[in-house]
């Protein structure tokens, strides 16, 4: 029935959006959401007719995301363990649209060392750090269940990675270790991490992120290299990441590629591939991650997909991995500018790998708006009862929902 109630909620926000044929948005929400009542039973009906109440019918419902691009890209959510924990709840809207999945959390540094374990036997942990993994065995497990795949976020990142694994004795506010021990620990970490999947679930990890944030002119030195807060500066240099690319080069499966993951990407396109370029180089990266975290204001198609374009034509294949959408005020037409802003990505992209560019996939940085790390500003293509939005319909590039740029 779920399904089914997918099809009808669909149905109704075609019907609701369905007058908007010119790019124009609505003043307000009385209109639209007074359309919304009035049509509700009418698409009901005509949904009821047309399935005659079959489960056939039933279990056929609406396409899905997953459906809809299977033949031009994978499409992914990032997902946190408390997701996982009520899966019930959450896991038809899940498999129904997503085939690969991100742990938003439980595969990041804070989550797979082992801090009680590195101290207690610090004679041999000193240049190898304790790992363990049962943060993510819950999506690892939901991953293989469903067949999807796991995007491996992240190894290398400033932020959540805690302050004692760069310290003498593994305490919060230890001495810091010098560059060849972090280097050592650093490698060490990276062949666990990527050992682990290789070894027991081979297939699985089909994307990696190397190195996450690194660059930022604001934050960084003279070559626009992260220094605020960032241990890994601290410890090993301003080569931190290129030694991170390194390490991952040399212990992934020949089948997982290597990102760079960032924010802000279509404003600092120029610094990225300068920085990257010995890596790219001596063949040590695959693709660049353009995280996605957008609003209603910005550019699509003449600034995020002119980047995208432009990573592509220096040889590197481009995947979005933190998609979401902010609104700023709760109106039919801000969601209706986020559901054209969304078309607008799922478009372009899926127009630039139908020219052959190499684009890899789309994920949506959480599932339902009170899910998101930015909820004030329901960015998502769910809302919180977990109802698809307008903006849901613009992934879907729904005709009801006009282009924009």
């Amino acid at each position: 029935m779920k399904r089914l109630r997918l099809a009808v909620t669909l149905a109704v926000l075609a019907l609701a959006v369905g007058g908007c044929a010119q790019p124009q948005e609505t003043d307000g929400k009385g209109s639209d959401a007074d359309q919304t009542k009035e049509t509700l039973t009418e698409g009901e009906s005509s949904i009821q007719e047309e399935t005659g109440g079959s489960k056939e019918e039933e279990r056929k419902g609406a396409p899905g995301l997953r459906e809809l691009y299977e033949d031009t890209f994978p499409i992914g959510v990032a997902i946190p363990d408390t997701v996982l924990k009520n899966i019930d709840k959450y896991d038809e809207v899940i498999v129904n649209n997503f085939n690969q999945i991100t742990c938003e959390n439980e595969t990041k540094p804070d989550y797979l060392l082992d801090k009680a374990a590195s101290k207690a036997d610090l004679e041999n942990t000193y240049l190898h750090a304790a790992v363990k993994f049962d943060t993510c065995a819950p999506a690892i497990e939901y991953a293989l269940e469903h067949n999807m795949q796991l995007r491996l976020h992240t190894l290398v990142w400033h932020s959540q990675t805690p302050n004692w694994f760069f310290t003498e004795d593994y305490t919060d506010n230890g001495k810091l270790v010098s560059r060849e021990v972090m280097l050592a620990r650093m490698e060490n970490y990276i062949a666990d991490v990527l050992g682990y999947f290789n070894e027991n679930y081979p297939g699985l990890v089909y994307a990696v992120d190397v190195v996450n944030e690194a660059f930022d002119e604001g934050n960084g030195d003279s070559d626009g290299i992260r220094m605020k807060n960032n241990k890994w500066y601290d410890t090993v240099g301003p080569d931190y990441y290129y030694q991170a690319f390194a390490f991952a080069r040399k212990y992934a499966a020949e089948d997982m590629t290597l990102y760079y993951n960032d924010y802000g990407c279509m404003y600092k396109t120029d610094l990225i591939l300068k920085r990257l370029e010995q890596a790219k180089t001596e063949g040590l990266i695959d693709g660049i991650g353009m995280q996605a975290h957008l609003s209603t204001d910005d550019k699509i198609q003449y600034k995020f997909i002119l980047a995208m374009k432009q990573f592509c034509k220096a040889g590197y294949a481009v995947q979005v991995t933190e998609l979401d959408i902010g609104v700023k005020e709760d109106s039919d037409s801000a969601y209706m500018s986020q559901a054209r802003k969304y078309k607008a990505v799922f478009k372009h992209m899926k127009e630039l790998k139908e020219e052959g560019y190499p684009i890899n996939g789309i994920t949506i940085w959480g599932l339902s708006d009170n899910l998101s790390w930015r909820k004030e500003e329901n960015p998502l293509l769910f809302d919180r009862n977990l109802e698809p939005k307008k903006a849901y319909l613009g992934a879907l590039l729904d005709e009801s929902i006009p282009n924009v740029e």
